[in-house]
């Protein structure tokens, strides 16, 4: 009889670690297992970029609304966001523009897609 106690404890001493080891792989997985959140970026120098890029470029097109980013990955980085006309309103386009940082740190919008 103290055998089969034995072998029942067990069992339920397995089956608790199974579970804690499952509830601890998902809520490693659920914060992103370590991985430390991107610090956020001030959007404001991309837009400014973004106004000098369509007025040098003499698009009439002024920025309504940032989509996704920007996304930095060393002196280059991508925003997405959409456009509509400067002075007509009406339906917005998006683009997603691409950017150099030049020597002195400023952001300049070097093309678009």
């Amino acid at each position: 009889m103290p055998y089969k106690l034995g072998v029942i404890a067990m069992k339920s001493l397995n089956h608790l670690l199974r579970a804690f080891a499952i509830l601890a792989l998902l809520v490693c997985l659920s914060q992103g297992c370590g991985k430390s959140a991107s610090p956020t970026t001030d959007p404001e120098p991309f837009k400014a970029a973004v106004a000098r890029y369509l007025d040098q470029n003499n698009m009439a097109m002024a920025l309504k609304q940032i989509k996704a980013g920007p996304t930095i990955e060393g002196k280059t980085a991508t925003l997405t966001a959409s456009l509509q006309h400067a002075t007509i309103p009406g339906p917005a386009v998006t683009w997603t523009f691409r950017f150099e940082q030049n020597a002195d740190g400023i952001w300049n919008a070097v093309s678009h897609k």
